[in-house]
Formats: structure tokens, C-alpha cells, sequence
């Protein structure tokens, strides 16, 4: 059975492309907070290096300087993927509300959809009592 349009539909569509949006969106972030966490780690593993020779100690000042700039590259690394975390728990939020809305408009559309078809099918009940009224009178009348 073929469903019947409503004025809702082009509501439940826009909200739906809302949504897949938004669901986009949440996986650009994602995508980007695993590369945060990816680079934190190799940051990470950079600073915990050691690559200071035993034998030479001329190095160790460059060592050193090159170990501050490990310790650097991953606290900025850090931070970089707290505002990942954030990005991605708001893009998060923002497709739960989308889903939320896309939900209660589908909701809303289809109760829409039902009352209209208990309405045709009402009134398809009543014009077939009345053709069998008027078939049931027809043949009464005829056989007086």
C-alpha cells in the first residue's frame, strides 16, 4: 500500500539530512581525535628516549635541548588532544540533539500518516455501507 504524503515530510527530511550531518561531522572528529592520540603517543615515546651516549658527554647538552623539545611537542600534543576530546564530545552531542529531532519529526510524521489512513479507511467503511444499503434497498423494492 502506497503510504500518503503529508506536509511533514519535507520536515523529516530536512532533519534527516540535519542528522547526517551532524553524523559527519562526529566522524571528522573522531578521525581527528584518534590522530591526536596517535601523535601524543609518538610524542610521548619521543620524550621517554634516551639517546645519550655513555662514552661522549659533548652530546648531552644537545641531548638535552633536543629532550625539552620532546617534552614540548608533547604537551602541546596533550593539548591538542584535549580540544580533539572536546571537538568530538561536542560533535557527539550535537548528533544526539539531531538524531533526537530527526526521531520525533519521523515520530510525528508517521502518527500523521496513520490518522490519515484509519481516516481513508473510515471513509471507505461508510461508502461501502451505503452502496450495500443501496444494493439492499434496490433489491427489496424490486421484490415487492
Amino acid at each position: 500500500m502506497l503510504l500518503p504524503k503529508t506536509r511533514l515530510d519535507r520536515l523529516v527530511q530536512i532533519r534527516e539530512r540535519t542528522e547526517d550531518g551532524a553524523l559527519s561531522n562526529l566522524a571528522r572528529a573522531r578521525q581527528a581525535l584518534g590522530r591526536a592520540q596517535e601523535r601524543l603517543a609518538g610524542a610521548v615515546a619521543q620524550a621517554h628516549a634516551d639517546h645519550r651516549d655513555p662514552g661522549d658527554s659533548a652530546f648531552w647538552v644537545v641531548e638535552e635541548a633536543a629532550h625539552g623539545r620532546a617534552l614540548q611537542v608533547a604537551r602541546a600534543a596533550r593539548q591538542d588532544l584535549s580540544r580533539a576530546a572536546a571537538g568530538e564530545a561536542a560533535a557527539r552531542q550535537g548528533y544526539a540533539e539531531a538524531r533526537r529531532q530527526a526521531e520525533s519529526a519521523r515520530r510525528i510524521a508517521d502518527r500523521k500518516r496513520a490518522e490519515i489512513v484509519k481516516g481513508l479507511a473510515k471513509v471507505e467503511a461508510r461508502r461501502l455501507d451505503e452502496l450495500g444499503t443501496l444494493a439492499f434497498n434496490r433489491a427489496r423494492a424490486s421484490g415487492t
